[in-house]
């Protein structure tokens, strides 16, 4: 499968390097893909990992991952020109200054991109896992839980395929409104962590018969 990866942060590097690590093939969307920082990210990880301008790293992409801070997702989200129709993992979280969010109760990050990327079948997801963790690891000797929602059930398919290959343990959370529940849960990971008493590593685990 190819994937557009968008933002080449903690998330988006980690993404990258998993999904590659896996087969699929992996295009990292950068506003500066020449830049010396991307090219020796890209040759670091291998695997055929590519960087490209943002409209053109979505070009012929399967997934589409948004992974930017929430102050960057609007605008990257119109340099990639149309997306209709095409699955698009939001994986971004509306934080503001002072670890608090920047929408939320009677709307959510994945609902406002929803509305800026037209058309595009948008799945929250990835957004409540610590970027070390991506890889997969067991924590406790358990797989850690990622929530996704979304009101395409197809989409959700491919995304719980994707998430599942990585080694996590995928919840369906329901309809894309579930984002207003899922967000404020990485600020509780985020205090958590901060906290350091539970170690530097931590994720969630929803358990069920």
């Amino acid at each position: 499968m190819r994937i557009a990866v968008i933002g080449s942060g903690s998330v988006g590097e980690g993404l990258a390097r998993a999904w590659s690590a896996l087969g699929h093939s992996v295009v990292i969307g950068s506003r500066s893909p020449e830049s010396e920082r991307m090219v020796s990210l890209v040759a670091e990880i291998g695997n055929g990992v590519e960087a490209a301008g943002l409209s053109a790293s979505v070009t012929g992409a399967d997934v589409i991952v948004l992974a930017v801070p929430w102050g960057a997702v609007e605008q990257s989200i119109s340099r990639l020109g149309d997306v209709s129709g095409r699955v698009l993992i939001d994986a971004t979280n509306p934080i503001a200054r002072g670890l608090k969010l920047d929408v939320g109760h009677t709307s959510s990050g994945g609902e406002r991109v929803a509305e800026w990327a037209v058309g595009a079948r948008v799945v929250k997801a990835l957004n409540i896992v610590d970027a070390r963790l991506l890889d997969g690891r067991k924590l406790d000797g358990r797989e850690i839980s990622i929530p996704i929602c979304g009101h395409d059930a197809d989409a959700k398919r491919v995304v719980i395929a994707l998430i599942a290959e990585l080694g996590f343990d995928v919840v369906d959370a329901g309809g894309l409104d579930s984002s207003r529940l899922l967000e404020p849960l990485t600020l509780l990971m985020i205090r958590l962590s901060m906290k350091k008493s539970l170690g530097n590593e931590i994720g969630f685990r929803v358990l069920r018969e």
